[in-house]
């Protein structure tokens, strides 16, 4: 650890870490700026590890850089684990797809795995809208799709916050929400799964954390990873006690390398 950072949390209060990582984090000439910001707050990982993952998601700091126009949209730039995702889903479906009007991600960060969706599955939706905290991928998102006739709509929303988001329509054919719910606890992340089962009129999809030792559904509660503060739930819990029934699950502790291992689960309303 850097003597002066780790002086620097001991003395200077969170909220001006947090400021400072801020500023860090947009100085684009200084080397090592996202390591140098994220250090300065990391003893909150420890701390409350789901605001933390907030913090660097809502500033496009850390982990969230990556997340650029040239390094995330076209299908070169898909992660294999999401590919297979878009698979499965076209699989389930089958002939069902072209009948899918409208469709809503939750936590879409630039909207790259929705364009996906947009050009390979649901290529006769009319609606397709996504939502994300990080504004700047928001808007970067925005410019990439608009410049590609993209029917796509993005807006700025916390997932906590659907029901107060009037830009949303009340419910959509399908909703997707991939790799989001791994950064809040147990309790916010059932919250959030109820919300979205309420608005989906056809499926849920969801893409969560695989956990390594087990299957998800045999989880008593939820696990973090140590690595990262990350939360490996189970989802299937999670959607029985909101009134849905799984429909398909694909679930693998393990992944070849470069991928993250699989847990997928598609969902409809009512048990």
């Amino acid at each position: 650890m850097n003597p002066v950072t780790s002086l620097a949390r001991g003395i200077i209060p969170l909220a001006v870490r947090k400021r400072a990582a801020t500023w860090l984090g947009r100085q684009s000439w200084l080397p090592e700026r996202q390591w140098r910001s994220v250090e300065l707050i990391r003893d909150l990982a420890q701390r409350d590890p789901e605001a933390y993952h907030r913090f660097l998601w809502s500033r496009h700091l850390g982990y969230a850089e990556s997340y650029e126009p040239q390094l995330r949209f076209g299908s070169s730039n898909l992660r294999p684990e999401r590919e297979l995702l878009l698979n499965d889903l076209r699989f389930h479906l089958g002939d069902d797809v072209r009948a899918i009007q409208s469709v809503l991600e939750v936590g879409c960060s630039l909207g790259h795995l929705l364009r996906a969706a947009e050009t390979e599955l649901f290529t006769r939706a009319t609606v397709l809208d996504g939502f994300d905290i990080d504004e700047y991928a928001v808007h970067e998102g925005e410019r990439w799709l608009q410049g590609h006739n993209s029917r796509i709509r993005l807006m700025v929303a916390d997932m906590d916050d659907m029901d107060a988001t009037p830009a949303l329509a009340a419910r959509y054919d399908v909703v997707m929400c991939a790799g989001v719910l791994m950064y809040v606890r147990e309790r916010a992340a059932a919250r959030v799964v109820h919300t979205m089962l309420r608005r989906t009129g056809r499926l849920l999809v969801l893409s969560g954390l695989a956990c390594p030792s087990c299957d998800n559904r045999h989880l008593p509660i939820s696990r973090m990873r140590a690595s990262d503060g990350a939360f490996i739930h189970n989802l299937d819990d999670m959607i029985g006690e909101a009134g849905g029934s799984v429909v398909f699950r694909r679930w693998s502790g393990t992944a070849p390398p470069g991928w993250n291992a699989p847990y997928f689960l598609f969902c409809r309303p009512g048990a």
